[in-house]
């Protein structure tokens, strides 16, 4: 981490050091909720529970935001094992501490102050072209670029249809082997897929079959499968929207999660004012590292806009020692912990702001490729969006979230400065637009609701927005 980036983080620690409030603590060695559980729900139950009415704020109370002051030098951010890239080969930065780091400013000087620019982000679909993802994922392989076990070859997506042709979402459909045993189930999003990805749960065999409220169907030659079903008639009325936001709350965040906060806060304002007004709700789930003041907090559900937006304004960037932070625990949180509604009839989504993987050589109760099967299962769509600090580790693994569950690949972009991409990645500037990363969110979020009702996606494009245009924007 430059000196800049440690100077502004350590300030932000000693502006709101005095504003914690009492809190709980997550101990680095309590076990993450089961996915699939939520509180109110028998253990190992898949369909999260009916929330109540009001939310709940910070489940089990407000995280302790900054570590105590004897280990503010330690927690502040410094993350002194950020590994560089030199050839797909990482290695770790010095710790001899040279050079010591900038003397605060006196007070009122100004001559660094905060970045309040408008974020701005890039996004590409692997789905457009699986075959070139995996040739990418294999390459990264290659190179000695580790992440946990994750095979997507062989994958299956099944299209869930009404007899009108249009899509069926949420719904539930059971795949089974060549021996007729049980493998999985998965469920199809709003736009009708659902995606199987057969190594995920044990050797592949020779066959599947699919089966949905009483139609089944094998996969074509090609990987593809189709499903037309007359599910239940929909609820009258507004479709449900849960948004979680699950972030990398560690010091190497600093310099961008004000920033960050004033981006989500737009797009929460934005998606509840969308012509098709969403029954929307917000949630939030912080993830650091081990040894931290905390490692997980969540953040429930929400539908009062203010509620969200006050807590979101209270988070603070803090720890993480090294690179790599506990996403594995922070996904297992965001899909277990918070009051999800029914699948069957909410357009479920969770962005992943993060700038560093996980720590893929470590034993952790449930790994992010769990979380993935967890994700298909309930038909909750996962999108990444990359920081500027991520290296080709962190985007392997943000990019098999998001193929995975059908989602895009969001990363920040700065223009000349480049992407928040790998040194290693196959994305070109030719394979994406660049806008307002708020524009970017409300577009894809209006995407999925759009499925639904027949709307249009909104026009998000702002008045200062300019973009750049894409070569090839279907992907790339």
């Amino acid at each position: 981490m430059n000196h800049r980036r440690l100077f502004a983080t350590l300030v932000l620690v000693a502006l709101l050091g005095a504003c914690g409030s009492d809190s709980r603590s997550t101990s680095p060695t309590t076990p993450p909720t089961s996915p699939g559980t939520t509180p109110g729900t028998s253990p190992g139950s898949t369909t999260p529970g009916t929330p109540a009415s009001d939310s709940k704020g910070w489940v089990d109370g407000e995280p302790q935001w900054t570590a105590d002051p004897g280990e503010a030098s330690v927690s502040a951010g410094a993350d002194t094992d950020r590994p560089a890239t030199d050839g797909g080969a990482m290695t770790a930065v010095s710790e001899s501490g040279d050079v010591a780091p900038p003397s605060p400013l006196p007070p009122g000087d100004e001559r660094n102050p905060p970045d309040t620019s408008p974020l701005r982000a890039g996004n590409v679909d692997d789905n457009a072209d699986f075959a070139a993802f995996v040739d990418y994922l294999a390459r990264i392989a290659d190179l000695g670029i580790a992440t946990r076990q994750f095979d997507p070859s062989g994958r299956i997506v099944v299209s869930v249809i009404r007899p009108d042709g249009l899509p069926a979402a949420g719904v539930e459909v059971a795949v089974t082997g060549s021996d007729g045993a049980a493998v999985a189930t998965i469920r199809s999003t709003a736009d009708g897929s659902a995606r199987f990805l057969p190594a995920l749960y044990g050797p592949i065999q020779t066959t599947y079959r699919f089966a949905a409220l009483g139609v089944e169907a094998t996969a074509a030659p090609d990987g593809s499968a189709q499903l037309m079903v007359q599910p239940p008639t929909a609820p009258a009325g507004s479709v449900a929207l849960d948004v979680l936001f699950l972030l990398d709350a560690t010091g190497s965040m600093g310099d961008e999660i004000d920033r960050l906060k004033t981006t989500i806060d737009s797009v929460a304002g934005r998606l509840a004012g969308l012509d098709t007004q969403p029954d929307f709700r917000f949630g939030m789930t912080l993830y650091r590292d081990l040894d931290d003041s905390f490692v997980t907090s969540t953040y429930d559900f929400t539908g009062s806009l203010d509620d969200f937006r006050s807590a979101l304004a209270n988070v603070v960037a803090e720890g993480g020692g090294d690179y790599p932070e506990a996403l594995d625990e922070g996904l297992a949180e965001a899909l277990g912990t918070p009051t999800w509604r029914d699948p069957s009839s909410t357009v479920q989504l969770v962005f992943l702001v993060a700038d560093a993987p996980p720590q893929v050589g470590r034993q952790v109760e449930t790994s992010y490729t769990q979380s993935i099967a967890e994700a298909i299962s309930r038909g909750i769509k996962i999108i990444p969006i990359a920081s500027s600090e991520s290296d080709d580790q962190a985007e392997a693994v943000f990019r098999q979230l998001a193929a995975a569950t059908g989602a895009r690949f969001v990363f920040l972009a700065s223009g000349a400065g480049g992407a928040a991409t790998g040194p290693s990645t196959d994305i070109d500037s030719t394979d994406y637009e660049e806008l307002a990363l708020d524009d970017l969110i409300v577009r894809l979020v209006s995407e999925e609701l759009a499925a639904l009702t027949g709307v249009e996606p909104a026009d998000t494009t702002t008045s200062t927005d300019q973009t750049t245009p894409p070569t090839n924007p279907d992907g790339q």
